[in-house]
């Protein structure tokens, strides 16, 4: 887990060191146009993590830079500008492996190596390491300004790898790591700084990604909570929402196929995909039965065939609980409408919800969410 951070400036600043020139960390992102040195910072801290070896392939490296894109590329499907080619490996990842999204189940990273045959694992190492390959040098230049200063950019990656290697002894505090082989070796008392400050460290990188993101996707809601893995959701309000209402009208039909919802079947939809809202409140979720709710996954439904039932649905549910006596509607409602719900009228309901949802729905659809879901019977 990362740890969130407002986005205010304070917070960019990183633990002090008495022997690291922590500034010239601090510095590793600015000017940054894609993604990769996020990914790249990020996939060191993982394996340093998971393992604790001062030696990282960079095979292991680009493995974990695509297990940490996937999420927000793929499953998100944000943007990361025109200059990032991380896209099309995300989706190579999707179109040889069913991802495992539970909160419970390894990681993508296990996933991948899991699953992948040699030759699919060696054919996306190899088209991910095209796409950085700038990149772990241009990561620590920033340490050695001075010494790679005036030198042409077609020289300067071997100047970076004779440099590290001779500083690496000399001057440790000044190289976080040097190159060896396909691998590169941190050092030690780099190490014991990064895994010191694990936790700030990802804070630090996703306030830099999330900035970094808010470019190319200036509509989109809750970017903070669309760069990992998600976590579990809590449904129990919605629940108990919704099987409350059951109870007492049990003719209650799915908005989708006309089916009868039974206390059996039930479960529960988001109207717009979770992966797009990235929240459990109460005016986007809708019964259905199982099947039509794992039919219709993430894709996005026909707002012209499904809207006058879901907003329907919706309504009577609110005036139900309205109706009932020391019965308190959720907050969810009151923070949505801020209005008096008991004297609203089914067309001012539609109205508001409606506005609600048309503007995120056509940014979700912008940003490749399939649609539209049709139910069609089989």
């Amino acid at each position: 887990m990362y740890v969130r951070l407002p986005l205010n400036k304070k917070n960019m600043q990183l633990p002090e060191h008495d022997h690291l020139d922590i500034a010239k960390l601090s510095s590793v992102f600015r000017d940054t146009t894609n993604s990769y040195k996020f990914y790249w910072f990020l996939s060191i801290l993982d394996s340093l993590r998971d393992n604790g070896e001062n030696i990282i392939s960079q095979k292991d490296i680009t493995l974990r830079m695509l297990a940490n894109v996937w999420y927000p590329l793929d499953y998100f499907k944000l943007s990361f500008g025109s200059q990032d080619g991380f896209k099309n490996v995300a989706q190579f990842i999707s179109s040889k492996i069913p991802v495992d999204n539970r909160p419970s189940s390894p990681s993508l990273f296990t996933q991948i190596k899991q699953s992948f045959s040699e030759k699919d694992l060696t054919e996306l190492t190899q088209e991910t390491k095209k796409l950085y390959r700038w990149v772990p040098f241009r990561f620590v230049r920033p340490f050695i300004e001075a010494e790679t200063k005036g030198i042409l950019d077609q020289n300067v990656n071997a100047a970076i790898v004779r440099i590290c290697d001779e500083l690496f002894e000399s001057q440790p505090h000044r190289i976080m790591y040097r190159f060896v082989g396909d691998s590169i070796e941190l050092n030690s008392i780099w190490v014991d700084y990064l895994q010191k400050h694990q936790g700030i460290l990802r804070g630090f990188i996703f306030w830099h990604l999330v900035r970094f993101l808010q470019k190319n996707n200036p509509n989109v809601i809750g970017l903070s909570e669309k760069l990992q893995k998600p976590t579990e959701r809590d449904l129990k309000l919605a629940n108990r929402f919704w099987k409350g209402y059951l109870a007492e009208n049990p003719e209650m039909r799915c908005i989708y196929s006309g089916q009868l919802i039974t206390f059996q079947n039930l479960s529960l939809d988001h109207f717009l995909p979770w992966s797009y809202v990235v929240h459990d409140q109460l005016w986007n979720i809708i019964p259905a039965p199982k099947n039509i709710n794992s039919a219709k996954s993430d894709r996005l439904p026909s707002l012209e065939t499904y809207f006058e039932g879901f907003s329907t649905l919706q309504y009577k549910a609110v005036q139900f609980y309205l109706k009932k006596e020391n019965q308190q509607l959720p907050e969810d409602y009151n923070y949505l409408f801020r209005e008096n719900l008991h004297e609203m009228s089914l067309e001012t309901f539609q109205d508001v919800l409606r506005k609600q949802i048309t503007p995120q729905w056509q940014t979700a659809q912008n940003l490749g969410f399939p649609y539209p879901f049709i139910y069609v019977e089989k």
